[in-house]
C-alpha cells in the first residue's frame, strides 16, 4: 500500500513539474505567423522604433506618427536570460507586402532601449550559434528570380551581415 501511495506520489510531482516546464523559445518567425507569444511594446521601445531609419522609411516622408498598430512583438533571449531583447515584425497592411515585411531586433540597455537590426525579409530566425554573447540571425527574403539567405553576427553593438547566399528559383 505504501509504495502505491509512493507512486502515485511521485507520478503527480512529475506531472508538476512537466506542467511547470517553460514553453519551447521561438526560434523563427515570419509574416504568417508572426509571434507566439506577443509582448506590448514599452513607450520606450516605440521611441527608439521610431528613430530607426528602416522604420522611417515606412513611416514615409509624410511624418506619420507611429503607433502600436500593426506591430507585433515577442521577448526573445538574444544575449542572455536576463535581459529584454525583442524581435519585432512589422505585419500590418502599412508594413508587409505579399512577400516582404519589416523586421527589427531591439535590446533594452540601462540606457534605454536600442535597434540593433533591422531588415526587410520573408522570415528571420535565431541560430544556435554565438558572436559577444548574442545569438546569431539569419533571414530570408526572396526576388522574382532568387531566394537570398542573410547571416547576421552581432559585434558587440550591432548585427552586421556576415554572409548572404543566393540560390536561383525554379
Amino acid at each position: 500500500m505504501k509504495a502505491a501511495h509512493t507512486t502515485i506520489l511521485l507520478a503527480a510531482l512529475g506531472a508538476v513539474a512537466l506542467a511547470q516546464k517553460p514553453a519551447a523559445e521561438q526560434r523563427y518567425f515570419n509574416l504568417v505567423n508572426a509571434v507566439q507569444h506577443s509582448e506590448q511594446l514599452t513607450d520606450a521601445e516605440l521611441a527608439a522604433l521610431a528613430n530607426d531609419e528602416l522604420m522611417r522609411s515606412k513611416l514615409g516622408a509624410a511624418g506619420t506618427k507611429l503607433t502600436r498598430e500593426g506591430l507585433e512583438a515577442t521577448v526573445v533571449p538574444l544575449c542572455g536570460t536576463n535581459e529584454r531583447d525583442l524581435i519585432v515584425i512589422g505585419n500590418g497592411a502599412s508594413y508587409a507586402t505579399t512577400y516582404a515585411g519589416p523586421f527589427w531586433i531591439l535590446r533594452d540597455l540601462p540606457t534605454g532601449p536600442v535597434v540593433v537590426l533591422g531588415e526587410t525579409s520573408l522570415s528571420l530566425s535565431l541560430d544556435t550559434k554565438h558572436s559577444n554573447k548574442c545569438l546569431n540571425i539569419s533571414s530570408f527574403a526572396v526576388t522574382a528570380t532568387d531566394g537570398i539567405t542573410t547571416e547576421y553576427k552581432f559585434d558587440g553593438q550591432k548585427y552586421v551581415l556576415s554572409k548572404q547566399r543566393s540560390v536561383k528559383l525554379p
